[in-house]
């Protein structure tokens, strides 16, 4: 079964923006799921994907010709209409395909020129982007779904090709609309999309840590406290930094076949880290039945706080804090689920009690100074949380600092990773 790919969520709303107070009377929002399917090799457009691969090059080259850096040191782009369809009319010179799909490549390089110039300027980008993945992004204009079977033109008139999506059980059955494509050497990238109504009969809340996710789930006077266990996510990460580790030695003598093999694990890394954030992600969802999620807007979280001793930012570098939220609100998000984000600022030290400021004690245990509240510093953080978003009565808040959290753990089939890590370092010993 082909693997989920993460969803990019389509903010375009039928009202006024998302707002907390609005969330939960119903907003009308536009829910994007999407799935990889195999194709055969035969029915690849391999032509297709060489020629829009060299105008997407051709593309950037002229686009990145256009852009000026003023006085200060700032980038702007200057590529108006005219430039844009002298652009068009040079890259459909020859060119049998599509038409749509010049006009595919020439967004997509001015999307990936105007991120480099906000990441330039805010010193996060020094080299120039490049064009490197061999993949085609087909717009709605070039596929029509009739009766299950998705065509995709490749050739106006002559040349399509067709995929039954009955073929593939795994993809989703309730949809309203099928979106862009994204097609490259081995798969095809299908984004299915539904119109939602956000709304929740109940509120959960979600703290995400280093070592733990805790939840708590307020339905009326009942609530629920779980604690989710990533160790299995440090592991692998773990492991691969040690493979890197050991792979460091033979970039002296053998530094192409390092760098092949070394890639090869950036990959696996990611891929089975991905898979654990699918898995628990899934989980959680599943309990959530009619609940909406409240978590921390932890936006570029990285680049405030990877300022440390350089252990901990090794740590932190591989926190994935915004995966796991992401893919939390669009599996919520097709649900009809809504996901309000609160301020993150002294979540974990300030009292949900009486608002003073608490202080490490034992542990994991955190004191209150005013009012001598003794909680898990988790717990604490998750009630604050909640509080910003929701109405929580006293006697709650005290039930949930005095409930012992469910321990839960997410273990995921992965090969033997550990064992191939001796392997590998037997191997470069005896050489």
């Amino acid at each position: 079964m082909a693997r989920p790919i993460q969803l990019i969520l389509d903010q375009k709303h039928r009202g006024p923006a998302a707002h907390p107070a609005r969330q939960s009377r119903g907003l009308l929002e536009v829910a994007i799921k999407c799935r990889r399917i195999p194709l055969r090799d035969s029915d690849i457009p391999r032509d297709l994907i060489d020629a829009y691969f060299e105008a997407k090059r051709r593309a950037l080259d002229v686009i990145l010709s256009h852009v000026r850096t003023s006085v200060n040191g700032k980038v702007h782009l200057r590529f108006d209409n005219i430039d844009r369809k002298r652009l068009r009319d040079e890259l459909l010179t020859g060119w049998k395909f599509s038409k749509h799909y010049v006009d595919a490549a020439i967004n997509s390089v001015m999307g990936l020129v105007k991120a480099w110039i906000t990441r330039y300027n805010r010193g996060l980008a020094e080299k120039r982007p490049m064009i490197t993945k061999r993949t085609v992004y087909i717009k709605n204009t070039l596929f029509s779904l009739r009766d299950g079977v998705l065509r995709i033109s490749i050739e106006p008139g002559k040349r399509y090709l067709d995929v039954n999506l009955d073929d593939y059980p795994w993809l989703p059955k309730v949809f309203d609309r099928v979106g862009g494509l994204i097609l490259n050497e081995k798969e095809l990238a299908i984004c299915f999309k539904k119109d939602v109504e956000l709304k929740a009969c109940r509120w959960a809340a979600i703290d995400i840590n280093l070592g733990n996710i805790i939840m708590v789930v307020v339905d009326g006077d009942d609530v629920v406290v779980k604690r989710y266990g990533v160790g299995e996510l440090q592991k692998i990460h773990n492991v691969y930094e040690e493979k890197r580790r050991v792979l460091q030695s033979l970039k002296t003598t053998a530094p192409k076949r390092s760098e092949r093999i070394l890639e090869k694990y950036r990959r696996r890394e990611k891929d089975r880290a991905n898979n654990f954030l699918h898995q628990l992600t899934s989980r959680i969802v599943k309990e959530l039945v009619g609940c909406g999620v409240i978590m921390e807007d932890l936006r570029m979280i990285k680049t405030r706080i990877l300022n440390r001793s350089s252990e901990e930012n090794r740590k932190l570098s591989k926190w994935g804090v915004r995966a796991f939220q992401n893919m939390l609100e669009y599996k919520l998000k097709w649900r009809g689920l809504p996901t309000i984000y609160v301020n993150p600022s002294n979540t974990s030290r300030i009292c949900p009690l009486c608002s003073g400021r608490i202080s490490p004690h034992e542990g994991r245990l955190v004191k209150c100074s005013g009012c001598n509240m003794t909680a898990d510093r988790d717990v604490v953080a998750v009630v604050n949380i909640y509080r910003r978003a929701r109405e929580l009565p006293r006697h709650l808040v005290m039930r949930i600092l005095e409930t012992e959290p469910i321990f839960e753990t997410i273990m995921t089939r992965r090969p033997k990773a550990e064992k191939k890590l001796e392997k590998l370092q037997k191997i470069l010993a005896a050489e």
